[in-house]
């Protein structure tokens, strides 16, 4: 991967970080776990902090 980017494997991440605007730059399957993929975003300051942000509401809602 390229250093500007992040590899989310929680598909509910990835799930926060599209609702919020943030658009995979790839989807691949998952090479440890065929029945999983990997999401690929640009990485940012803006992205870490929305998926800061996603770790307070999980805390919060008890996901």
């Amino acid at each position: 991967m390229r250093n500007d980017t992040i590899v989310i494997t929680q598909e509910r991440m990835a799930g926060w970080l599209m609702f919020n605007r943030f658009h995979k730059v790839d989807e691949k399957p998952d090479l440890k776990d065929s029945n999983r993929k990997i999401f690929i975003f640009k990485d940012s300051p803006k992205l870490r902090d929305t998926m800061e942000k996603y770790n307070q509401f999980k805390d919060v809602v008890g996901f």
